[in-house]
């Protein structure tokens, strides 16, 4: 066992060696290590609480058999790799100072990271091997006998951690996980508590919570200033002189505060941005508001400012060409669209008819719609010479069915 601590002892002096010599800052902080000692407790059968602090149930291994490596991947989330080895008693299968080994990893679930107190949630998997089971029968019940001839088994942990900074790179660590070993026929049978105490060491300039607020308040100072006795640095008369050659002259004013004065500001009362000569840019589309026809939508220069606009259809009945009220509201909703956001484009009104009835009749169909729609966009104050109307037909059309589309033309 000597020369187990001895291992141990060595490689907690390589990990610290090998971080302290890293140049990256960031990379150092991510990284911690825990060492101490761990207690196992076998239970009685079935019962995982019953008996937890007696004396016989529970073995307290040496002072270093335990050792955790943990990288930080986020604030609030580690992973780790554990490793014990020790010698336990197991009350329940009777068995005295046997070989005990477990090797897991898993994550540290943190809940106030970088505070004094710092509790966490921990869950992991991974190698457990202990090799008093072998040629032992397990007592359950008057005529029931559990027995296995495995010493090597996966485990699943889950528990609690507690790390009390001392200092922000230096404290002591508590840990408790309840442990279930997989084997053929076990309920929980194997099973077992594993409980950590010792040290832990992060590596980087780490601040405490704690720390940061106390030397804040050390950084505020209250000063008291007697009108009558009270020096102004040289700035702040500077700055007075500014004030009053600018207040002499009425003309030189900012009234939205946004560095360029109002002679000059093309939006002396909305704060803007100096390269648009003081108009704001409301959707970051490089295209002031002032010249912008859709402010708050990200769009295109060719756009005015505004998307690329898709137009909905406007559907018919069979054989019909007059407007339903529903398609009514969709050509207001276009001509609102033509004469406010797009008032130098053109465009084009095609109408369509389906499959049935000649080629001859759904030609004259097909235009018949396109001029109803034609109709209301004018008489809500489109410029017919921005429109041109165009009935489409024949086997290339006929899956557009009846309906007129409009396209904005290139």
């Amino acid at each position: 066992m000597k020369n187990v601590n001895f291992f141990i002892i060595a490689l907690f002096a390589f990990f610290s060696s090998v971080f302290s010599q890293d140049s990256s800052q960031d990379s150092k902080e991510k990284w911690t290590v825990r060492i101490g000692a761990h207690d196992i407790n076998y239970f009685p059968i079935k019962s995982p609480f019953k008996g937890f602090f007696l004396k016989k149930n529970n073995s307290f291994n040496p002072i270093i058999s335990n050792i955790e490596l943990e990288h930080n991947v986020k604030k609030h989330i580690g992973l780790y790799l554990n490793a014990s080895l020790g010698l336990a008693d197991n009350n329940r299968w009777r068995i005295g100072k046997c070989t005990f080994v477990k090797l897991s990893h898993g994550v540290n679930l943190y809940i106030f990271p970088h505070h004094k107190f710092d509790p966490y949630l921990r869950l992991g998997a991974g190698y457990h091997k202990f090799n008093g089971y072998i040629d032992r029968e397990l007592r359950i019940s008057d005529t029931k006998y559990f027995k296995t001839n495995k010493k090597d088994f996966f485990v699943l942990d889950g528990g609690l951690g507690l790390n009390f900074w001392i200092v922000s790179n230096f404290g002591v660590n508590l840990q408790s996980t309840y442990n279930q070993v997989f084997a053929y026929q076990s309920s929980d049978f194997l099973n077992f508590w594993k409980h950590n105490v010792g040290v832990v060491f992060r590596f980087g300039n780490f601040k405490l919570a704690e720390d940061n607020k106390d030397k804040n308040q050390e950084n505020k100072k209250i000063v008291e200033i007697n009108k009558d006795h009270s020096y102004l640095p040289p700035i702040m008369e500077d700055k007075k002189e500014e004030e009053k050659i600018c207040c002499q002259n009425k003309n030189q004013k900012d009234s939205d505060n946004d560095g360029i004065l109002d002679q000059e500001d093309l939006c002396p009362n909305q704060f803007g941005l100096k390269k648009f000569k003081g108009c704001p840019d409301t959707d970051s589309d490089n295209i002031p508001d002032n010249e912008d026809k859709c402010p708050k939508e990200f769009g295109k220069k060719e756009n005015k400012g505004c998307p690329d606009i898709v137009f909905n259809p406007v559907l018919f009945n069979l054989d019909k060409f007059s407007l339903s009220h529903s398609s009514i509201a969709v050509v207001n909703e276009i001509a609102e669209i033509m004469i406010n956001r797009l008032p130098n484009s053109k465009f084009y009104i095609n109408g369509y008819a389906d499959a049935h009835g000649k080629l001859y009749y759904n030609k004259k169909l097909s235009i018949k719609r396109a001029n109803s729609v034609f109709d209301v966009l004018v008489s809500k104050g489109v410029d017919p010479s921005r429109i041109e109307v165009r009935g489409l037909v024949g086997k290339k059309y006929n899956k557009k069915g009846r309906r007129v589309e409009i396209t904005i033309r290139k």
